[in-house]
């Protein structure tokens, strides 16, 4: 017994320091009620072309039939982690892309007294991070027994974490006086993700004059494929007032429908003497399909407001985001992990393979303006909050994220408006950064005390993001 927990504590040991946390944040989205500029991404009633699809309550204001595609025609994205696996050893990600990214509209469902529906098809681009990293030198890694020689070492690092959403939206809204409308839309959501981290940290051990010199070596994989799909309803009110307009949007926690994941995991640790004990040989390794996953949102509130001047209107937005505790979004199964099998593999152990993650309240905010710069022209400007969730308590299985900071954004552009269509475009700006970044790795200081992973360490981490973006309304 007594060596079942040294092993698993070895192996705890080894897959905490992969323990680190951006994609963790709800405003990200260019279309959220945060994005002014974005045709429908808005609480209150902001007057715009008729694509209402965020507030369903706005649409009972229109008598519109619209359609209307929204994308990004460009966009670069820069993860850097300063000295992440190491002095001069950056973690660096940078991403380019172009994706079309809403289809929206809204159409009229009968003659007499049409009702007015509205749909969206969205995809979201969450995260789409990949990073590597390399350290090959001669250290004193394997100091023991008064050893002071310097032993060849080679250590790598790799993580790839990639996000997607796909949302199908519908939505109808219906005026209960001059003054107040209620609305009523339903979120299919798909998520996948895909997420792979694996090191490896091997050290010659000997005098280098031997040809036979023994290898020291700590090698982890992890990697982890799931789709999930659930549903989102949502109640949204509108208020209007001479020059002033409101709204509230009520959207519920993410109701699971189904899901499904693969966990493959691979551990392995040779003549390494950990903690002064005898040299440690560790084999652990899994494959598991079929998974059962349950992705969580929680619920949410949402209140915007308007207000009408001259030349254009001011827009503000907050949105409040309910507390999820620690779950588990993928759980192994008590399966044969460590070798050889000593016949009590059970959660204890598996525990440590589980995804997991927990969430605090947030609170976004969001201010924006626009002013008509012409009869035909008008000018917006947003910025926004978006503020990461991340709460993990305690140190058991993996985080699904990549980040811990928070994010700020602005949208810049102008709306062209034609009768029969309006064409806006716009850019995109986005900043992060904390200085408390822990590293997943440390490749300056790989000793048998870490498992030649090194002393891990706190570093900077700063996001930035740019795009121009596009939208095209045309009115049927």
């Amino acid at each position: 017994m007594m060596i079942r927990v040294i092993l698993t504590s070895i192996l705890f040991l080894c897959i905490s320091q992969l323990l680190f946390a951006q994609d963790a944040n709800y405003w990200s989205g260019n279309y959220g009620p945060g994005g002014f500029f974005t045709p429908g991404a808005v609480i209150a009633n902001n007057k715009d072309s008729g694509v209402l699809f965020y507030n369903p309550a706005l649409q009972a204001l229109t008598k519109k039939k619209t359609a209307s595609i929204s994308g990004t025609v460009y966009q670069v994205e820069s993860i850097k982690i300063k000295n992440g696996a190491g002095t001069g050893k950056n973690l660096h990600s940078r991403i380019t892309s172009s994706v079309p990214q809403m289809l929206s509209g809204i159409v009229s469902v009968g003659r007499r007294k049409p009702i007015y529906v509205g749909y969206a098809l969205t995809h979201t681009s969450v995260l789409n991070y990949n990073v590597s990293q390399q350290q090959d030198t001669k250290l004193n890694v394997v100091g023991g027994n008064g050893n002071p020689a310097l032993e060849y070492y080679i250590g790598q690092y790799n993580f790839q974490n990639v996000t997607r959403e796909t949302s199908a939206l519908i939505s109808s809204g219906f005026k209960l006086s001059n003054r107040w409308a209620i609305g009523f839309m339903a979120e299919g959501q798909s998520r996948s993700q895909h997420y792979s981290e694996s090191f490896t940290a091997r050290a010659l051990v000997g005098d280098n004059t031997s040809s036979t010199m023994p290898l020291a070596s700590n090698e982890g994989a992890y990697q982890v494929d799931y789709h999930h799909i659930g549903l989102k309803l949502k109640m949204g009110f509108s208020y209007e007032v001479t020059k002033h307009h409101f709204g509230l949007l009520l959207s519920s926690p993410l109701i699971h429908l189904r899901g499904k994941g693969t966990l493959l995991s691979n551990n392995a640790i040779a003549n390494v003497r950990f903690l002064d004990q005898e040299a440690i040989n560790l084999l652990a390794s899994t494959r598991q399909t079929g998974l059962k996953t349950n992705y969580k949102t929680p619920a949410s509130v949402a209140l915007g407001y308007a207000y009408d001047y001259h030349k254009g209107q001011v827009y503000m937005a907050a949105e409040y985001f309910l507390k999820i505790k620690d779950y588990n979004i993928l759980t192994p199964r008590p399966e044969i992990f460590e070798r050889p099998d000593t016949g009590s593999n059970n959660s204890s152990t598996i525990a440590l393979l589980e995804m997991r993650e927990g969430r605090k309240a947030i609170f976004n905010m969001s201010v924006g303006v626009s002013y008509q710069l012409k009869p035909q022209l008008t000018g917006y400007c947003s910025i926004r909050t978006d503020f990461n969730y991340a709460d993990r308590k305690d140190t058991d299985g993996f985080l699904p994220n990549t980040s811990t900071w928070d994010n700020y954004y602005c949208q810049l552009g102008v709306n062209i408006k034609r009768r029969q269509y309006n064409l806006r475009t716009g850019i995109l700006l986005g900043y992060g950064h904390t200085g408390n970044y822990q590293q997943p790795i440390n490749f300056d200081d790989p000793k048998e005390s870490n498992l030649l992973t090194g002393t891990i360490g706190t570093v900077p981490a700063t996001r930035m993001t740019a795009a121009l973006m596009i939208a095209f309304i045309h009115n049927l």
